[in-house]
C-alpha cells in the first residue's frame, strides 16, 4: 500500500460522514443525520477519497455504491469508531453481552449471514439466529422493545417511535429458474404464456411476507391475460425450493443475486431465466431493525453496519410504493 501524502493532517470528520452515508444508504439522509447539507456530504466525500486516489463509490442507476476500496475501508472506519465509543461507557457498568439474537428468515441466513463469515464480527460475537413467526403472543416490534430480539431483518418498514430502521439491501431484478428436468431448460427468457403453464414452487417465509399482510403486490403484467399460477410445492426453505426446482420440470422465482448465489456458490444445478418483458416488477427492500432502548444496542448497531458495508446496493432514494393494479402474490 503506497502511503498517503499528508496524512498526518487528515480531517478526521471525514471519516465520521463516510460511516454516516453508508449506515444510512444515501447521501440526503446522512445528511439530516449530522445536520449539514447534502453538497457538504458531497464535498467531504470528495476530499476522502482524494487522499486515497481511489473511487470509494461508484454511482449506477440504483444510486451511490461502495467500491471495494470502500467496503474495506468502511470495515477498518467501524472498528476505530467503535475503539473511540467505547471510551465513553463507564466500565463500572455491566459490558455488554457478546451475544446478539437475530429474528430473520431462511433467506436472511443462507443468503446474507454467509458473508459475515468474512468478517471478524463472528469472532466477537454469538450470534442466534431464529426464524421470525406470524404466530405468538408478540409482533417482530414488540420483541425488539421489550428486549426478546436484538435485530430483526425482513421487507417492510416497522413504524415505531422506540425503532431506529436501516435499509440493508434493495432486491429490484426477479428471476424465473428451472431444472435440467424442464422443457424450458434451453429458454434465455420465459415467455407469458410459459410462466403461466408451467407448475410453480413458490418460496414463502415471513421476510417475504408482510408481517401485516397475507398478500404481496410483486408485478404488474400489461396485456389483460388474467390467468393464475399453477402452484406445484409450496415451502419457506430455499434448500426445499431448489431442491425440487433442480429435481423436477417446476420453476420458481427469486430476486437474480439470490438465485445466482445458490447457482454459482452453493452449486444447485439450476437455469436462470430472465422474465416475461410483459412483467413489471416492484423493488423489495430489506429493512434491518434495532430498539433504541436495546440493552445491545452498541453491537446490534455493528451487526447492522456489517451487514450494510458487504451488501452491495445502496439506492439515493427510497424504493417504490407498491404497483397499482398489481396482481397479488401471497407468496414468491
Amino acid at each position: 500500500m503506497r502511503p498517503i501524502k499528508n496524512a498526518k493532517k487528515i480531517d478526521y470528520n471525514l471519516i465520521k460522514v463516510f460511516d454516516m452515508v453508508i449506515t444510512e444508504g444515501n447521501a440526503t439522509r446522512a445528511a439530516r443525520k449530522l445536520d449539514v447539507t447534502p453538497a457538504a456530504i458531497s464535498q467531504a466525500l470528495l476530499r476522502l477519497q482524494s487522499l486515497y486516489g481511489e473511487e470509494l463509490f461508484i454511482r449506477t442507476r440504483q444510486g451511490l455504491v461502495p467500491s471495494s476500496k470502500g467496503k474495506s475501508l468502511h470495515q477498518v472506519f467501524r472498528q476505530a469508531i467503535e475503539s473511540i465509543e467505547n471510551t465513553f461507557y463507564d466500565k463500572t457498568y455491566v459490558q455488554e453481552s457478546n451475544e446478539l439474537t437475530v429474528l430473520g428468515s431462511d433467506i436472511t441466513e443462507n443468503y446474507y449471514f454467509p458473508a459475515l463469515l468474512d468478517t471478524m464480527l463472528l469472532n466477537r460475537h454469538v450470534i442466534k439466529h431464529y426464524a421470525i413467526k406470524k404466530t405468538g403472543e408478540y409482533t417482530p416490534a414488540s420483541m425488539l422493545t421489550h428486549g426478546y430480539a436484538d435485530v430483526v431483518m425482513g421487507i417492510l418498514e416497522i413504524k415505531n417511535a422506540m425503532i431506529e430502521s436501516y435499509l440493508i439491501d434493495n432486491l429490484s431484478d426477479f428471476v424465473c429458474f428451472c431444472g435440467e428436468k424442464s422443457p424450458l431448460v434451453g429458454l434465455e427468457q420465459i415467455s407469458l404464456y410459459n410462466f403461466y403453464a408451467a407448475r410453480h414452487a413458490v418460496y414463502h417465509s415471513d421476510m417475504f411476507s408482510s408481517f401485516t399482510a397475507d398478500t404481496i403486490d410483486l408485478f404488474k403484467v400489461s396485456t389483460p391475460y388474467t390467468g393464475r399460477r399453477k402452484i406445484g410445492y409450496h415451502s419457506d426453505s430455499l434448500f426445499g425450493i431448489m431442491g425440487v426446482v433442480e429435481k423436477s420440470d417446476m420453476v420458481a422465482i427469486l430476486p437474480r443475486k439470490i438465485a445466482a448465489y445458490f447457482r454459482d456458490v452453493r452449486r444447485y444445478n439450476i437455469k436462470i431465466m430472465r422474465m416475461p418483458d410483459e412483467m413489471t416488477f416492484r423493488a423489495l427492500p430489506v429493512y434491518a431493525y434495532l430498539a433504541t432502548n436495546s440493552m445491545s444496542y452498541k453491537n446490534a448497531k455493528n451487526l447492522i453496519s456489517t451487514f450494510q458495508s458487504i451488501s452491495l446496493i445502496k439506492p439515493e432514494k427510497e424504493p417504490d410504493i407498491f404497483v397499482k393494479d398489481s396482481i397479488s402474490l401471497c407468496h414468491l
